[in-house]
């Protein structure tokens, strides 16, 4: 929509930029400017929110990119305990307040909240989401502080959902120990 796009990555065969936050809900005009020359315009559906949980496989499936309080990786053989707060990442929560300028790091002594009501579900309980906002240093990068459930199921691959106004997602996991 004619708005400047922050990129992350390019490459010959990907674009990876993000949405910048004045991008209104609805469809967008997507278009690369490369060297001078436009390419063929896309469109594409924009939600206020649409999240999506990182994974360690790098294909948004499996076990999530979750850090216990120790900034250890939660994984199968370093799982998580019932009553533990874990940070997950994440992508597309939307706006937030104070207001960070697009592709601008978070900042690291005001926290940034997200405008979004954010519910997290760990095994289909209610988690306490503690933080929900941008992860401070980084660009983009969402995270969520969450307490997992006393009544929590166990297991190595636990699903975790998140819910906003406009989506849910529950395409990874979470290790948890008995």
């Amino acid at each position: 929509n004619d708005i400047p796009a922050p990129l992350y990555f390019v490459s010959p065969s990907q674009i990876s930029a993000l949405v910048p936050y004045a991008t209104p809900p609805g469809t967008a005009r997507v278009v690369a400017l490369v060297n001078g020359v436009r390419s063929p315009e896309v469109q594409v559906r924009v939600a206020a929110t649409a999240p999506g949980i990182f994974s360690t496989q790098q294909n948004g499936f499996g076990p999530g990119a979750i850090l216990k309080a120790d900034y250890t990786l939660v994984t199968a053989a370093n799982r998580a305990r019932r009553g533990d707060i874990v940070q997950v990442f994440l992508t597309g929560l939307g706006a937030v307040t104070p207001s960070v300028a697009d592709g601008a790091a978070a900042p690291s002594g005001a926290l940034t909240n997200t405008t979004a009501t954010v519910n997290a579900y760990i095994g289909g309980v209610k988690a306490k989401v503690l933080f929900k906002g941008l992860a401070p240093g980084f660009a983009g990068l969402y995270q969520l502080n969450v307490e997992i459930p006393q009544s929590a199921p166990s297991g190595t691959s636990v699903p975790l959902g998140i819910e906003t106004p406009n989506a849910f997602h529950d395409q990874v996991d979470i290790a948890i120990s008995p």
